[in-house]
């Protein structure tokens, strides 16, 4: 385990990439818990990376503004991520706010279409093929240092806004009629989590693969809730046990030589199913 916290550890990157990703995405995920949205956790990451897979597509069309290195391809491919994220967040909010409601079935159609225009967008980039899928199979990708430090830069910032706007996001995702009432800008505060909820899935999706980032959403929330006391100790709670499952999944994947994405779900949901277990018992004693 020493070996893997040296500073010179060669896949430090990978590391320090999925342990951020399993801190942040579980402060977006209790708001999914918290307004009943978990589905929502799974369509979201798949249009994310249609976005990505778009972008490739654009390559294999001959499109290359923006996109003449390694890493101006990356910034394409999050810039293409973040809009269809942000157009699928938009087109569901708004049918939550006229009162049509989403339901299941519409997101699992959202589902299917984002992950087949996946297949079928990279299929016009054989370069990009290899990519696309190893991120759908949520093996983590290589970043550079630059990317990497913006990447750790946007989630402090994404993580300090659901911090310390904590009441306002709580106050208009559990009861908008009161937020209104209070003489809150109900719009404004659910439009601006919107936009870290868009933007913590395109960091997430671009970093550890929609598969995790899906996980990150829904098991911790889940692990954490029958612990916590308010929305502060759920959140904390919660971001706690994905950066603690990010960590052990990378080391038994380290050790054992297995898929990486995988095995941080897998150590996720162990995690939620002793912390169901042990409050059982305590409500039992």
């Amino acid at each position: 385990m020493i070996e893997i916290l040296k500073p010179g550890f060669l896949l430090h990157h990978a590391l320090y990439g999925s342990l951020v990703m399993g801190f942040v995405c579980p402060l977006v995920g209790v708001y999914f818990l918290l307004r009943r949205l978990v589905f929502w956790g799974v369509a979201l990451p798949q249009v994310s990376a249609a976005g990505i897979a778009f972008a490739f597509l654009l390559q294999g069309l001959g499109v290359h503004w923006l996109a003449g290195g390694e890493a101006d391809e990356r910034h394409l491919a999050i810039i293409a991520s973040f809009v269809f994220t942000g157009a699928a967040i938009l087109i569901l909010a708004a049918l939550e706010r006229r009162g049509h409601g989403v339901s299941e079935g519409h997101l699992g159609a959202l589902y299917a279409l984002a992950g087949a225009s996946s297949v079928l967008f990279v299929a016009w980039n054989a370069a990009g093929e290899t990519e696309i899928m190893g991120l759908l199979k949520g093996e983590i990708i290589s970043l550079s240092e630059r990317d990497f430090h913006a990447m750790l830069n946007a989630s402090a910032v994404i993580a300090a806004c659901l911090f310390l706007f904590q009441k306002e996001f709580l106050l208009v995702s559990y009861d908008r009629d009161m937020a209104v009432t209070l003489g809150r800008r109900v719009a404004a505060w659910e439009n601006l989590l919107y936009l870290l909820v868009g933007l913590t899935i395109s960091l997430g999706v671009m970093t550890v693969g929609p598969l995790v980032v899906f996980g990150f959403l829904a098991v911790p929330p889940m692990a954490a809730l029958p612990w916590a006391r308010g929305m502060g100790s759920f959140s904390l709670l919660a971001s706690l046990c994905g950066g603690a499952s990010a960590f052990l999944g990378f080391y038994l994947s380290y050790v054992y030589d297995l898929p990486l994405g995988p095995v941080i779900v897998c150590a996720a949901c162990a995690m939620m199913i002793l912390s169901r277990g042990l409050s059982a018992l305590a409500r039992k004693a």
